[in-house]
């Protein structure tokens, strides 16, 4: 049988240790801006980044057009269900990256504090116990667990509650205002709030995380939103 092109092209001993680095991957909330620009970081370029991906959507399977679609699964499924009845599918990933976030407009207090706090630690402890070794998660600039915000307390919350967990590698990103992701997300097309505050592109985001992933380093690691610029610059 035929073997794909960029199959066919040898892999150069650093895309190797590349790929041992961040490993098999799962990504969860991979149908928000950061997600599936997390998808496009870790299967695009000249080189692969990972020995394979499984991608999970909430509400809806996720979408890839990129290169390397061979290295990428694709399911949905409410995060409810993976940490319960299909927690199973969370088992035997060398990496987790968490791109949860839902708008209180739409699940509520109650429904935003389950997604982004009970569920998300819930799947996290899976994938510990399933082999995993490093969690990078999006969190939110101003993110502690004594906010006044309640979005802004969850996410200090659930920082602290992985740090407890003892992955080898904990990687927590800050970013501020998000713009250049689709309306319907909630996050701003246009920049003309991003103007006058801290801010960040979607893009931007997961090209950081994903250069950070290849520096291989353990511990805990808390990056601001001016810390991923600075990410996003490098190659």
């Amino acid at each position: 049988q035929q073997l794909p092109p960029h199959s066919q092209r040898p892999v150069h001993t650093t895309a190797f240790h590349t790929m041992s680095i961040i490993g098999r991957a799962v990504v969860l909330g991979a149908t928000g801006q950061t997600g599936s620009g997390m998808l496009e970081e870790l299967l695009g370029g000249s080189e692969p980044q990972v020995k394979g991906v499984v991608a999970y959507g909430n509400s809806r399977l996720p979408k890839y057009d990129g290169p390397r679609k061979e290295l990428l699964e694709c399911r949905q499924s409410p995060m409810a269900d993976l940490v319960t009845t299909r927690a199973s599918e969370l088992q035997g990933f060398d990496s987790i990256f968490f791109h949860i976030g839902t708008q209180r407009a739409k699940a509520g207090i109650e429904g935003q504090l389950k997604l982004e706090f009970d569920d998300t630690l819930a799947a996290a402890k899976i994938a510990l116990e399933g082999g995993c070794k490093r969690c990078h998660i999006v969190s939110s600039s101003g993110a502690s667990t004594t906010a006044m915000v309640p979005y802004l307390k969850t996410k200090g919350r659930i920082e602290e509650a992985l740090k407890a967990l003892g992955f080898e590698a904990l990687y927590i990103y800050r970013p501020a205002v998000l713009f250049g992701g689709d309306r319907s997300t909630g996050f701003f097309r246009e920049s003309v709030l991003a103007s006058i505050m801290p801010s960040i592109h979607v893009k931007k985001v997961a090209k950081a995380i994903r250069v950070n992933a290849l520096k291989n380093e353990t511990g805990v690691r808390t990056l601001e939103n001016k810390d991923l610029h600075q990410l996003a610059k490098q190659e």
